[in-house]
């Protein structure tokens, strides 16, 4: 005789019952279901469409880059900034292409350049707010644009957040020299403060700290010039 035995009462029950809260649920939460289903489905649509749309953007922003990039190099600086004809300047390049979030490298790039236009034109204020505004992903410009505010800083004779920015710029530097070179300036600033010790310190860790570059040899040179008034 085989040893298979039928199902109690019970346990028919108890499956029926599993099986109706179930279909219970299924039913419960049908809506909510097909809801996120369209919205996963949306979700991926919408992200290859951003990404499509930014492939666009850096297109058109590379090529109105390219289109004013030659008065920059003659250094026509405001036709470089306000754009010519139907050439669009690199204010309207930034506008449009850079930022945080929907910003394109190339829209990013064009606000770092036109900060380095201003401070060429000597609008050291306007300067300092496109360099501060400046978002990009590569660690040495983004360093340059933290030194380029230094810059407008100790243009201004603000000496303190000058010093502040170059020590920001040296440490997100990837490049020892660039590293070096933003010490030094934050060295100079010191100096010019008349806290001397504190530049002397910062000269003599960068000639330790990067003995190879061109930083490490004007800190040298500046620790000879202050080294008899400490």
């Amino acid at each position: 005789m085989s040893n298979i035995k039928s199902e109690s009462p019970a346990q028919q029950k108890t499956k029926m019952s599993a099986t109706d809260n179930l279909l219970y649920l299924a039913i419960k939460y049908k809506t909510a279901l097909i809801g996120l289903t369209v919205l996963i489905i949306c979700f991926g649509a919408a992200t290859l469409f951003w990404v499509s749309n930014q492939q666009t953007r850096e297109q058109e922003a590379a090529l109105q880059l390219y289109r004013i990039s030659q008065n920059l190099e003659q250094g026509n600086y405001a036709v470089a900034i306000n754009g010519e004809g139907k050439n669009a300047g690199l204010k309207k390049i930034a506008a449009e292409y850079s930022g945080n979030f929907n910003g394109t490298p190339s829209g990013n790039l064009a606000n770092l350049l036109l900060a380095n236009a201003y401070y060429s034109m000597k609008e050291f204020d306007s300067a300092l707010k496109a360099f501060k505004s400046v978002s990009i992903n590569n660690a040495d410009l983004a360093a340059a644009a933290l030194a380029g505010a230094g810059d407008c800083f100790t243009s201004k004779n603000q000496l303190a957040e000058a010093a502040a920015s170059y020590q920001e710029a040296s440490k997100k530097a990837e490049s020892k020299v660039l590293k070096a070179q933003y010490l030094v300036k934050e060295a100079d600033s010191y100096q010019q403060l008349n806290q001397l010790k504190k530049a002397f310190d910062l000269y003599t860790k960068i000639i330790a700290d990067y003995p190879e570059t061109s930083g490490a040899a004007l800190a040298q040179r500046s620790l000879l010039q202050i080294s008899g008034n400490l």
